[in-house]
């Protein structure tokens, strides 16, 4: 009897005894772009709120954790917050490894380990690419524009603090290419089409994105038809681990982004972000006399399904419209703007197949659409457009062994454009252009890759047909990468790159019919290699010599002899300009997610050109001698972080024939001879992080132009015929600008 009472007395003790049972939980937190160990991350456990800080191994460690289910809360400034479900089972040791992933990107628990830098991964001797926290830092808390990210980018040449476009090696955003998933497409911009001096924002919002990348030359064709720089944005999945959500509130607007798993499995993913401004509201209670509003709204989406393993569909689409208004009463002339409407579209389906590891085959059909209409102060429509775009393409890869892969594709583009252009001329309204043309461009091409041990080279072949011009052309490029010491590597590039003129060049009523395609042959060579594993350095000598490219004469006023001689309004296109752009690049840049990351680059160029008609000679639009651009972020702690870009240039011409005397403007004989004064701007941010039981609050604070810097650009003068002084083409732009934003995540 005392035997069994006994045994009943340890039952009892022993049920409180179980229920206190305890493990451990330890792990390892990584950063999914390289698999690198994260160090001073938070990791609390929700139950107790006992916290835990990775050390210089990326490791934490929870003991006399409870037995049963307990939610991990892992957070860290510049990375997604991230939740993870661990079961505690009494005396054995919960072991994890958790990876984070940066900006405000794609959630996802795949570590992908690649070397230590991207650079030793491009397609081309100059290129560049921003993702991660570098994007969400340079798109700014101001434009939230993905865009400027570009502008920060090595080489790259930009003086004007309001628009997004930008230079490369002298060729402006008419030469510039621009791919959106996979589709080559016009720049997706906010801005006031036909008028020269509208400010513009990208129509992407930054958090979508995978990532930026920027091509400055010799880079390989699979989509042809421009002959500069190439700009491609990849839109990133959304999340198949679990369903999360952000909002985010700036000075200028306010967006919000929703993404998930879909359907059983998460055979699927999809992603949704849309995005408003409400600058013309604040203005307007600000001052009661503001005349100007601007305000613009877009949405992105993107779909995402495996149908089957050798199967899987995507779907990706952005949208977006902006509007400018002018109040009536302050229009004083006529022709002068009242209001502005610009509308975009691009919605892209791609089927993906992969019936073996030997070959993999993606096909996409587009569809692309833009439409906008300025209307004067009394009615009158002063210009209107529109462009639609039908796109089917389709690109293969085949490896045969190790060594070789072989790859090419076709593009078929129907595109029909329509505009018209007209003004006032006293009570009469003048025809200025007017066009509606359809035409179609072909394209296909082929090249392949050969790799032995660090020696790749890349042979590449386009051709082009384009119906516009009457014109077929053949393009081929070659890439090569060859060792030449330990850690060393040169890298040379070549190609022949050309560009279609756009249809009022050719059906416009100042269109010429015998127009041609413009030519350039890129030249690329340069050194580069790693220091200290994460340092990479590069030097790149470049040639781009330029053939055929368009000029509209006439449409600068000027003087000839000592005569004035007007814009003139008959003159028509031609294939008059042959020149050549020439320079030097240095870079260096660390890509890592411990101490300081980011680059700092300097560009010497020269761009110059001859009018073969006229005989003028005179340096390129986009002609900048020097440009140094940097960009540097470090993570202070767990929550804090700053990061700072310095952009400096000695600038670009003054477009058109300008010169100072005394500090006085004059139309002058010589063009591009005057200058834009100098242009430097350093912004700073800073981000911090609070973090709250179901979710996480960043604040962000940004300083734009810390140094206070009167930067200017051009902005077209007035002219006095008779004594041919102008006006001062210089108009001063942003100020020190302080500015503050919030990023809620759930």
């Amino acid at each position: 009897m005392r035997a069994l009472l006994t045994l009943c007395l340890l039952a009892v003790l022993a049920v409180p005894a179980y229920g206190q049972a305890t493990g451990t939980v330890q792990g390892v937190v990584v950063d999914t772009k390289g698999g690198s160990p994260l160090e001073e991350v938070t990791v609390r456990l929700q139950t107790t709120g006992a916290v835990a800080t990775t050390d210089v191994d990326g490791r934490f460690r929870f003991t006399g954790v409870t037995a049963g289910e307990h939610d991990l809360y892992v957070s860290v400034v510049n990375f997604l917050l991230v939740t993870r479900r661990v079961m505690v089972t009494p005396d054995l040791v919960s072991d994890l490894t958790i990876a984070l992933t940066q900006g405000t990107g794609r959630y996802t628990e795949t570590v992908s380990v690649v070397g230590a830098t991207p650079a030793s991964r491009r397609a081309s001797p100059a290129e560049s690419q921003v993702g991660g926290v570098e994007l969400q830092h340079l798109s700014g808390l101001l434009a939230n524009d993905p865009l400027r990210a570009v502008q920060a980018m090595p080489g790259v040449t930009t003086g004007d603090d309001f628009r997004s476009e930008f230079a490369v090696r002298g060729a402006g955003p008419l030469q510039t290419g621009f791919v959106f998933e996979g589709i080559s497409t016009a720049f997706l911009l906010h801005t006031v089409q036909e008028v020269n001096d509208a400010g513009s924002i990208a129509m992407v919002n930054g958090d979508v994105l995978e990532s930026v990348s920027l091509r400055s030359g010799s880079y390989p064709q699979r989509h042809g038809d421009r002959v500069g720089a190439e700009v491609e944005f990849q839109v990133r999945e959304g999340s198949r681990d679990r369903r999360r959500a952000h909002a985010s509130i700036s000075a200028v607007d306010a967006s919000a982004l929703a993404e998930g798993p879909l359907g059983h499995g998460a055979r699927g993913s999809w992603l949704v972000a849309a995005r408003k401004s409400y600058l013309d509201l604040v203005l307007k209670r600000l001052y009661e006399d503001q005349t100007v509003n601007f305000g613009f709204a877009d949405v992105q989406g993107k779909l995402a399904w495996d149908v089957s393993s050798q199967h899987r569909l995507e779907w990706s689409t952005t949208v977006g419209r902006s509007r400018l208004d002018l109040v009536p009463d302050e229009v004083a002339n006529p022709n002068d703007l009242r209001d502005a409407m610009n509308e975009s579209a691009v919605s892209v389906l791609a089927w993906r197949y992969l019936p073996s590891p030997a070959f993999a085959l993606t096909q996409r059909v587009a569809v692309a659409a833009n439409t906008f209409r300025n209307t004067a102060r009394d009615g009158p429509v002063l210009d209107d457009g529109a462009t639609r775009d039908l796109v089917y393409r389709a690109e293969w890869t085949r490896p045969v062994g190790t060594r070789v892969t072989f790859d090419g594709g076709a593009e078929a583009r129907w595109t029909q454009a329509s505009g018209s252009e007209q003004r006032l001329s006293g009570t009469r309204l003048v025809l200025r252009e007017r066009f509606d043309d359809a035409s179609h461009r072909n394209g296909a091409w082929v090249s392949a890759h050969l790799r032995a041990g660090g020696l790749s080279f890349e042979p590449g072949v386009r051709l082009d047909r384009w119906s516009l011009t009457g014109t077929t052309a053949l393009s081929p490029w070659l890439q090569s990468r060859v060792p030449i010491g330990k850690g060393v590597s040169l890298r040379a590039a070549g190609g022949i790159y050309r560009q279609a003129p756009a249809p009022a060049d050719v059906v416009g009523v100042r269109g010429t019919s015998s127009l041609d395609v413009a030519r350039s042959v890129h030249t690329d060579i340069g050194v580069e290699g790693f220091l200290r594993g994460a340092l990479h350095w590069q030097v790149t000598a470049y040639n781009r010599q330029d053939a055929d490219w368009l000029r509209l004469p006439g449409i600068e006023p000027r003087v000839a002899g000592t005569l004035f001689v007007p814009v003139s309004t008959t003159t028509r296109w031609l294939n008059a300009l042959d020149g050549h752009a020439r320079g030097v690049e240095w870079v260096l840049e660390r890509r890592n997610a411990r101490g300081i990351s980011g680059w700092v680059s300097y560009a010497l160029g020269f761009s110059r050109y001859t009018d073969t008609v006229s005989g003028e000679r005179f340096w390129g639009d986009f002609d900048q001698r020097h440009t140094v651009n940097a960009f540097a972020t470090y993570r202070l702690s767990d929550r804090t972080s700053a990061s700072a870009r310095f952009r400096t240039g000695s600038n670009t011409p003054a477009p058109g024939y300008w010169a100072e005397r005394d500090g006085q403007y004059f139309v002058t004989t010589e063009r591009n001879e005057l200058r834009t004064p100098g242009y430097a701007r350093l912004d700073m941010r800073a981000n911090r992080t609070f973090t709250r039981r179901q979710g996480r609050l960043t604040l962000y604070v940004e300083l734009l132009n810390v140094l206070g810097r009167r930067n200017q650009r051009f902005v077209l003068p007035g002219v006095n015929r008779r004594t041919l002084q102008a006006g001062d083409p210089f108009e001063s732009m942003l100020p020190f600008v302080p500015s503050a934003g919030l990023l809620i995540e759930f």
